[in-house]
């Protein structure tokens, strides 16, 4: 018993890997299929992906902001270089954790609601049924959402970043009175093209990883509803530990 489930766990990022494969192969093999449906399928991961968290994540990113000043300026004022506030959030929020709150906000959000609505097609046979009408449900579930959460993903970072820096930037003012001049110049100075594309590139794998096991987990719930609340909390665990490795991985790649 204690032996397969080890090798199942062994098993499961080979899994994983599979699912993506399959889904990014039917998105060339069946490109030109359902367009109109699958596009409105996009648009919709699209606004509940993103456009409802707006306001959500625009607090959580302003507050954020301001509590790495605050904490940056406990220590800073010691050695008196409050100038560098704006290299320093460029360092904690664009490079790190920007991307890392704004993907776990999409699992709190979007993925454990993904979970959900493909566990529920799967336990009242929706799945079955879209497949005995000769529709591929990789094609009409999972390709829409992948595409739309990738989007929405990548608008999220740029939002979050924006007002991450705008909340840091007022903290600032409101502190030390920096003027916003010598604040931009500092996160100008200190964010390259580099750090823009690696922040596209997480957020681009991050929605992989998000949607790819929540959807995977939804499929594989069967046909028993008591195995949906344990999927449901086994695809947010799965999320939160995949954004940490990958974000490992690119950032070791990236800025060792």
């Amino acid at each position: 018993m204690i032996i397969t489930s080890v090798f199942k766990k062994f098993d499961y990022p080979f899994l994983l890997s599979a699912f993506f494969y399959r889904i990014l192969k039917t998105i060339f093999i069946k490109a030109g299929q359902g367009r109109r449906v699958i596009r409105k399928i996009i648009v919709q991961q699209i606004y509940f992906t993103a456009v409802e968290v707006l306001l959500l994540l625009g607090i959580i990113g302003v507050i954020f902001g301001a509590l790495v000043i605050i904490q940056i300026l406990a220590q800073l004022s010691r050695v008196g270089i409050s100038e560098a506030l704006g290299q320093f959030l460029v360092v904690i929020v664009i490079r790190e954790l920007g991307p890392l709150i704004a993907a776990v906000i999409v699992i709190l959000y979007s993925g454990t609601a993904m979970a959900t609505e493909v566990g529920y097609m799967t336990v009242l046979g929706d799945i079955r049924a879209i497949t005995m009408r000769g529709i591929d449900p990789i094609h009409f579930v999972a390709v829409p959402r992948l595409i739309g959460t990738t989007i929405a993903m990548v608008c999220l970072l740029i939002y979050f970043d924006v007002v991450a820096l705008l909340g840091g930037f007022i903290v600032s003012w409101l502190l030390t009175g920096i003027p916003f001049y010598t604040f931009i110049m500092g996160v100008a100075a200190s964010i390259g093209a580099s750090d823009i594309i690696i922040g596209f590139i997480k957020a681009i794998f991050f929605a992989a990883i998000i949607v790819v096991i929540c959807l995977y987990r939804g499929f594989q719930v069967g046909g028993e509803i008591t195995r949906l609340p344990r999927a449901i909390s086994k695809s947010a665990m799965d999320c939160f530990l995949g954004l940490l490795i990958i974000d490992l991985i690119i950032s070791g790649i990236f800025y060792l």
